[in-house]
């Protein structure tokens, strides 16, 4: 077989390009595979519980047609970093969270 026929996507590139393409804006999120999902939920509280394919696969995205509605949405997921200045939540479930830009570059991450 010929590598060269044939491209190679992960999951953060195919975001990414989606970002760039769309002109949007977006955040990148990996959640804990957890028993309750309610913990998960407070660590970031954009999702909801009937959120179950991002919740059971571990990994969504948020679109937005703003920097400021993703830089407002990103301070409210709780990663590595702990509790941010919009979510207070100290518990023990960690959200991580990437943020592109609408030219597909890649800016914050909370770990």
């Amino acid at each position: 077989m010929n590598n060269n026929n044939f491209v190679k996507l992960n999951v953060q590139e195919l975001f990414r390009l989606y970002c760039e393409a769309s002109k949007q804006f977006g955040i990148l999120i990996f959640t804990p595979d957890a028993d309750d999902w309610s913990e998960v939920i407070k660590a970031c509280p954009l999702l909801r519980i009937n959120d179950y394919q991002i919740l059971g696969d571990c990994i969504g995205f948020f679109i937005f047609q703003t920097e400021k509605e993703m830089k407002e949405a990103y301070e409210h997921i709780v990663g590595d970093d702990g509790p941010t200045k919009l979510n207070k939540y100290n518990g023990p479930a960690r959200v991580y969270a990437l943020t592109c830009d609408d030219k597909g570059v890649w800016h914050n991450e909370n770990t």
